[in-house]
C-alpha cells in the first residue's frame, strides 16, 4: 500500500498534536508533583514546630513541678494540654503519611506521562521519516517520468531526423538527373 504526501503529513500531524498535548501532560504531572511535595514539606516543617512547642511545654510543666508542688486541677490540665498535643502531633503524622503517599503517587504518574511523551516523540519522528521518505519516493518518480519524457522526446527528435534524411534522400533523387 502507497501512502500518499497529504495523508503522510496528516500522519505527522496528528503525532504531533499527540506529543504537544503529552508534553501538556507531563507538565501538569510534574507541576502537581512538586505542588504536593512542596505541601510535604511544610506538613513536615509544621510537624518541626509542633514537636518543639510540645517539647517546651513538657519542659516548663516538669520544671514548675519540680519546683513546687503542683495542684490536682493544675496537673489535670497540664495532662491534658500533653494530651491534646500529642494527639495533634499524631494528626500532623497522619498527615505527613498522607503526604508522602500523594507525592509518590504524583511522581509515579510523571514518570508514566514522560514515558508516554517518550513513546509519541518516537511516534512523531518515524512519521516525519514516513513523510520524507514518501515525498523522496514521489520526486523520484517524477524525475523518472521526465527522464523517461525526455528519452521518449530524443528518440522521437531521432526518428525524424531520420525520416527528413531519407525524405531529403528520396526528394533529391526524384530530381536528380543521371
Amino acid at each position: 500500500m502507497r501512502l500518499s504526501p497529504q495523508a503522510a503529513k496528516q500522519l505527522v500531524t496528528l503525532r504531533q498534536r499527540r506529543a504537544a498535548e503529552a508534553r501538556q501532560l507531563l507538565s501538569a504531572a510534574t507541576s502537581q508533583a512538586d505542588q504536593r511535595l512542596t505541601r510535604l514539606n511544610h506538613a513536615s516543617q509544621t510537624l518541626s514546630d509542633h514537636q518543639t512547642h510540645q517539647l517546651r511545654v513538657q519542659t516548663e510543666i516538669a520544671v514548675r513541678a519540680q519546683n513546687a508542688p503542683v495542684s490536682a486541677v493544675l496537673l489535670r490540665r497540664d495532662h491534658e494540654h500533653i494530651e491534646e498535643l500529642a494527639r495533634h502531633e499524631k494528626r500532623l503524622k497522619d498527615g505527613i503519611a498522607q503526604a508522602e503517599r500523594d507525592v509518590e503517587k504524583a511522581r509515579q504518574l510523571a514518570a508514566a506521562t514522560r514515558r508516554l511523551l517518550m513513546q509519541y516523540e518516537q511516534r512523531e519522528k518515524q512519521a516525519r521519516d514516513l513523510l520524507e521518505r514518501v515525498l523522496t519516493e514521489q520526486r523520484t518518480a517524477q524525475e523518472q517520468r521526465e527522464e523517461q519524457d525526455i528519452a521518449e522526446i530524443a528518440m522521437m527528435r531521432q526518428s525524424n531526423a531520420r525520416l527528413t534524411r531519407l525524405r531529403q534522400r528520396g526528394t533529391t533523387s526524384r530530381f536528380s538527373v543521371p
